[in-house]
């Protein structure tokens, strides 16, 4: 299950186009993640006026007016832009996570890489955030919640994967090996 492969690409490759494909793969699948939870809302309104990432912010000492930051849409549509800093963020980092270590270990890409979403799923909502006390624990949540978090993280994955296979496909020039 762990056997690592010697990727055709050398480091510097994959590190340089790990970062510069995550960050592409990070904003669409960022983007497919914030539509998901448009159609499917993981929390109540009343338990998402402190959501979890700016929960998270604030137990490491962010101060509040910077997590409540934001900035008029269309005139009047508040756009808190340090939650979409944050949530980029996250999506950005593991998607080229995912990229670097696609490289080395082909089983990242399982199910087209919805595996990995429910991987990240699992470890940061059922696990890491439950232990931290930023949301709480499985048990308490309710089940609208870990049904929007689990398909969602699913397409998330999904989408990273898919992306990042298209841009490796269409790299003439590289040596990244796809999925």
């Amino acid at each position: 299950m762990l056997t690592l492969e010697k990727p055709q690409a050398g480091l510097k490759e994959i590190i340089i186009k790990s970062i510069w494909y995550g960050i592409i793969a990070g904003m669409v699948s960022g983007m497919v993640k914030i539509g998901w939870e448009a159609i499917f809302p993981p929390r109540t309104i009343a338990r998402n006026l402190i959501n979890p990432p700016q929960h998270m912010a604030q137990q490491i000492g962010i101060p509040d007016h910077l997590i409540q930051s934001f900035v008029y849409y269309s005139t009047d549509q508040k756009v808190f832009w340090f939650t979409l800093v944050l949530h980029f963020s996250f999506a950005i980092a593991f998607s080229v996570l995912y990229v670097f270590v696609s490289q080395y270990w082909k089983q990242i890409g399982l199910w087209q890489g919805a595996a990995y979403g429910l991987v990240l799923w699992v470890v940061w909502h059922v696990i890491l955030m439950p232990a931290f006390g930023t949301v709480p624990a499985p048990w308490n949540q309710p089940f609208s919640e870990h049904f929007s978090e689990f398909f969602g993280h699913a397409v998330w994955g999904w989408a990273i994967a898919a992306t990042v296979y298209y841009l490796i496909a269409k790299d003439k020039k590289g040596h990244l090996t796809n999925l």
